[in-house]
């Protein structure tokens, strides 16, 4: 019928997103965390540097046939370290996302990508959304394109969120011993960034494939350090430099809302409480201008201890918050793996 709105929508740098759009990333900018920061740094509705190269960026949102109800919003992008994995995000409760509505969904956005003039099928090596939208996808996309889906994700991970509410401000006094001192957390600059791209590229390790080299790892330390977005907690051996023990990085902010996207601690560090004493100062910090601070955590990854400590809810299976996210990566022999 004639004036009806075609399922799946496309939007690039050139015809810009549609208002519908940016009001339903901003309905639920935690969830949107993903998608939403990076399409405003595109867009020049905040700061980032450098600027992002707009070419081969687009995103894609899938409606309810012949409505404008707008129900899944994909995105292609690129950010300043590469190709980001395809991220999708579901408008709606995860509870109504049926099989049938997951089917018809995935069918028309892998139309819409293989129809993507010059859009190769190689670019899609993983893909990361809540687990039914994510190993919806897989399922299609290795139907549609013969790649198959790798039987193990990339990533298996909650979404955990904490708010000035959850917020756990105690905390244990700080561990000293004879020969080192825990120093004030601080904002990294640029005297730390030998320090830092050493951690930059050692947290990139414990994630395999995406791993960085030298020279990889000190343009991500660049980047943190240039755009303010990464804290540090130092241990200092009496008359000595001191050492970098934890960062915790913030690349993602929109209205409202800040994600932590990296939190690391050598071994040298770890059991001193580091990690959970810069979690808590970071979003002390972020509380006072956003409303919630969110991220991602390993379902097997033991530090969910510290996060829980902190005040994040969600950790565990079975809590009512608890919200499961995948990352599902593709035949490596058969994709051009990128970075996020």
């Amino acid at each position: 019928m004639p004036g009806l709105v075609p399922s799946v929508q496309r939007f690039d740098t050139i015809t810009g997103i549609s208002d519908a759009v940016w009001t339903a990333l901003l309905a639920n900018p935690a969830r949107a965390n993903l998608i939403l920061p990076h399409a405003e740094k595109v867009f020049g509705r905040q700061k980032f540097t450098p600027k992002l190269d707009a070419t081969g960026q687009f995103w894609l949102t899938y409606s309810k046939p012949g409505t404008s109800e707008i129900h899944l919003i994909l995105s292609c992008t690129e950010g300043a370290m590469g190709k980001y994995p395809l991220f999708i995000l579901s408008t709606v409760p995860i509870a109504e996302l049926t099989a049938e509505l997951l089917e018809s969904s995935m069918e028309a956005l892998c139309s819409a990508l293989l129809d993507e003039r010059g859009f190769k099928k190689e670019r899609v090596f993983s893909v990361f959304s809540v687990e039914k939208v994510a190993e919806a996808f897989a399922l299609q996309w290795s139907k549609r394109t013969g790649i198959d889906c790798l039987k193990n994700p990339y990533y298996e991970a909650f979404f955990s969120v904490c708010t000035a509410s959850t917020l756990v401000r105690q905390q244990r006094p700080a561990r000293s011993s004879d020969s080192y001192e825990m120093l004030e957390p601080r904002l990294a600059v640029e005297q730390d960034a030998e320090q830092l791209t050493e951690q930059c590229r050692d947290f990139a390790a414990t994630s395999p494939p995406f791993t960085l080299s030298e020279e990889e790892a000190r343009k991500e330390a660049s980047l943190l350090i240039a755009n303010k977005s990464v804290w540090v907690l130092e241990m200092q051996k009496r008359d000595e430099k001191p050492e970098i023990a934890t960062i915790v990085a913030v690349t993602r902010k929109s209205k409202g809302v800040a994600t932590i996207s990296k939190v690391y601690t050598p071994e040298k560090w770890r059991g001193n409480g580091c990690a959970a004493r810069l979690v808590r100062h970071v979003c002390i910090e972020l509380l006072e201008t956003y409303e919630q601070v969110v991220l991602y955590v390993g379902v097997d990854n033991g530090a969910k201890y510290v996060y829980d400590r902190v005040g994040f809810q969600g950790l565990s299976e079975g809590s009512p918050l608890s919200e499961r996210w995948l990352e599902i990566g593709f035949d490596q022999n058969k994709v051009e793996l990128g970075h996020w």
